[in-house]
């Protein structure tokens, strides 16, 4: 029988039967309501304790094997709309989805409370981080938006904000930091990929260099920042092998073929188009002055990111 003559059928037994003769052709439905209506722990609500009623809203049972299931399982209470027929199947993935929606809905719940103590604390005067939010323009954001702010990956945000740097000093400082970016430098790496990656990482260390250096915290001061100790390291590993200045075609052929000198020559040109372009290093020679040069880039680095560092005068007692 199909659902339209079931239902109407229901619909003539509603009107036409009494309500021992409709209890009594339909017995299973009348059994289950019973149980409801004398059951602890659940109730029924509303018109769906008069039998009649509660057939109408709920329908025949379709086979034996459907149960009665509560659609909101933690409400316990029966009543129109609340419930309906499920196979153990049907409920078994409803019972899941529920408990999916209940969890979705106590993260949000949680995420609402944390924003609201969030922006509680945003009110204060230096108000500090608070879990994944902090202060920006007065208002209390997610750390997801500080880092889509800044144009860096949100797992940066530590790092960058460390030593009591907040997000408005962040904003800040990205600023400066893209007034010294030149994305058309020759010295930077042809692979589109490998420059993004390049910018990403100056932008989070700019946001770590001291403001009285950002003018001179250049993205090609930190190639070469990069980029020199590595071709030192090459270097030293080269002539530990003998392959520094090969004697002999076989020796050139090993040198030529090893990956510190295939890493060495990759960076030697575009190191030496980058000295170029700060005249304090201008001067130097990669071949001969690598040594002293790493070492003052080094220092260097160090001061942008520190500052000065203090001078303690000593003497010795007379």
């Amino acid at each position: 029988m199909s659902n339209a003559n079931v239902r109407s059928e229901l619909d003539q037994d509603l009107q036409g039967l009494t309500l021992q003769t409709l209890c009594r052709k339909y017995a299973g439905e009348a059994s289950i309501h019973r149980n409801i209506l004398m059951s602890r722990g659940t109730g029924v609500t509303g018109t769906w304790r008069d039998f009649r009623a509660f057939l109408g809203d709920i329908g025949p049972r379709p086979t034996e094997n459907h149960v009665l299931v509560l659609i909101n399982r933690l409400e316990r209470t029966y009543g129109p709309g609340r419930a309906r027929w499920m196979t153990p199947d049907e409920q078994a993935a409803h019972e899941a989805d529920f408990d999916r929606q209940q969890a979705e809905k106590k993260r949000e719940e949680q995420k609402l409370a944390h924003e609201a103590a969030a922006f509680r604390r945003a009110k204060a005067p230096n108000a500090p981080n608070f879990g994944q939010f902090t202060p920006m323009g007065g208002q209390q954001v997610s750390f997801t938006d500080v880092a889509r702010k800044l144009n860096i990956p949100v797992g940066a945000l530590s790092k960058t904000m460390a030593g009591g740097r907040s997000a408005d000093d962040l904003v800040k400082r990205a600023a400066s930091a893209a007034e010294v970016i030149n994305q058309d430098a020759t010295w930077l790496p042809p692979d589109p990929t490998r420059k993004a990656n390049f910018f990403e990482a100056f932008r989070i260390w700019h946001m770590q260099v001291q403001p009285q250096f950002s003018r001179a915290a250049t993205p090609t001061f930190l190639f070469l920042y990069i980029a020199l100790p590595v071709m030192k390291e090459c270097r030293d590993e080269l002539m530990d092998l003998d392959l520094w200045n090969p004697l002999g075609q076989r020796a050139m052929n090993a040198r030529d073929n090893h990956i510190s000198w295939k890493k060495y020559c990759e960076f030697m040109p575009r190191a030496q188009v980058a000295m170029m372009e700060i005249p304090i290093y201008a001067t130097y020679s990669l071949l001969s002055d690598l040594d002293a040069l790493c070492e003052r880039i080094v220092t260097a680095e160090k001061r942008f990111r520190e500052g000065p560092q203090k001078v303690i005068h000593t003497h010795r007692a007379a």
